[in-house]
């Protein structure tokens, strides 16, 4: 499969240390993480405002390292936010432990899976791949239009076209589906991926029903969703995890879409914040607000546009205004792409573009249904990469 970048910090196995992976706790701020490791609170609170609120981005159930020596002394701790940039807490040679966010180095392929039906979709593609991310992905996107117990016979084909990313020879994050398609006594239904990231037929009809509304009313964006930038002056990665709408203190802000409030209180980095959880899956955060909606609590159902608190700059803010945050299971999403659009399907030069995508899958789709090949990803894994904690950069060992 390659050469497979991991950016996994072993270089202390060369002389007796150990990795020891673990998964982040549900719930646990930074803060109590270090406390229950005994390193000093410091490193949190010397990174920058950016860096702090980062922290609170961390997936439950996140995949980390714990790198130690052979007397069990931290050395480094790898904790991932996204699929794209990490924390790298590390002992320097003075033996001070300091935290910096780096890359996530990974390799990513373009694969084309095809199972014959046996009994359920989900079922199916997990037995083929072992992926839990992959079959729930598919289900999800065919949900409301597929009534998977009825119908579907065995031997009927499913086909993803998909991007996956793997570290170590494993997968690593969720995969980015490009197009899918099942067939069902004799017809066929399929989806594609326009270039805005959402879901469409074949027609151009949007699949997804559930959208959102933008939380604020004529609404000014101060800055958008990214993974990863390198800040070209400051030397150093960033990553802004939702959406930022610049108002005046005091404006309302709205619930993006109908469901509970999984919490409303008070965070280090992003202060008086609110937590929605949509019947989608999704949860939407709406952070930094001066007050909530008198009330509006942990518990409280709301429906699509209602006023759930007002703008502020409480917590980590350099000034009022809103960070609207999206969330599918733990991992922070573009906000804009769930998004409902302005305006339904697609006209003039945006309806070439989609049609030359679907004609485009569609080729994919009938050469999948002739090979008829069952594809099983393998685990093999060859050079193993570690960051070297002086000069911060990808090393071999």
């Amino acid at each position: 499969m390659g050469r497979f970048f991991a950016l996994l910090l072993l270089p202390l196995l060369l002389f007796g240390g150990s990795v020891k992976p673990f998964k982040w706790k549900d719930g646990e701020s930074f803060l109590a993480f270090l406390e229950r490791k005994k390193l000093p609170l410091t490193v949190y609170y010397n990174l920058d405002k950016e860096d702090q609120k980062l922290t609170e981005d961390i997936p439950y159930s996140a995949n980390c390292q714990m790198v130690l020596d052979n007397k069990n002394v931290i050395r480094q701790i790898l904790i991932p936010v996204n699929d794209e940039l990490q924390l790298q807490l590390y002992l320097t040679p003075k033996r001070r432990y300091e935290m910096k966010v780096v890359p996530i180095i990974s390799e990513e392929y373009t694969e084309t899976l095809y199972v014959p039906i046996q009994s359920l979709p989900y079922d199916d593609i997990l037995k083929t791949t072992g992926s839990k991310n992959l079959a729930s992905s598919f289900v999800k996107m065919f949900k409301g239009k597929v009534d998977f117990r009825k119908g579907l016979q065995p031997g009927d084909p499913i086909i993803m076209i998909y991007t996956q990313k793997y570290r170590l020879g494993k997968p690593f994050s969720m995969p980015e589906v490009h197009g899918a398609m099942v067939e069902i006594n004799g017809k066929r239904v399929a989806i594609y991926r326009h270039t805005d990231g959402r879901f469409y037929d074949e027609k151009g009809g949007q699949y997804e029903k559930f959208l959102f509304k933008l939380p604020i009313r004529n609404s000014r964006i101060t800055s958008r969703f990214t993974k990863r930038r390198y800040h070209p002056v400051l030397h150093r990665y960033r990553a802004h995890l939702g959406v930022d709408f610049g108002a005046r203190p005091g404006t309302p802000i709205l619930s993006t879409g109908e469901g509970r409030v999984s919490f409303a209180g008070y965070s280090n980095g992003y202060g008086k914040t609110i937590k929605i959880r949509h019947s989608n899956g999704l949860t939407s955060l709406y952070a930094h607000q001066k007050s909530f909606k008198k009330g509006i609590h942990s518990g409280s159902s709301v429906k699509q546009g209602d006023i759930i608190g007002y703008v502020g700059s409480s917590g980590l803010s350099s000034g009022p205004h809103l960070h609207f945050g999206m969330y599918r299971g733990s991992s922070a999403i573009d906000p804009f792409s769930v998004m409902k659009k302005k305006t339904e399907g697609f006209s003039g030069k945006e309806r070439k573009v989609f049609l030359a995508i679907r004609d485009k899958m569609d080729q994919k789709f009938k050469q999948a249904l002739k090979n008829k090949a069952v594809r099983k990803p393998y685990f093999d894994f060859h050079e193993t990469y570690y960051i070297d904690s002086s000069t911060f950069k990808p090393k071999p060992f």
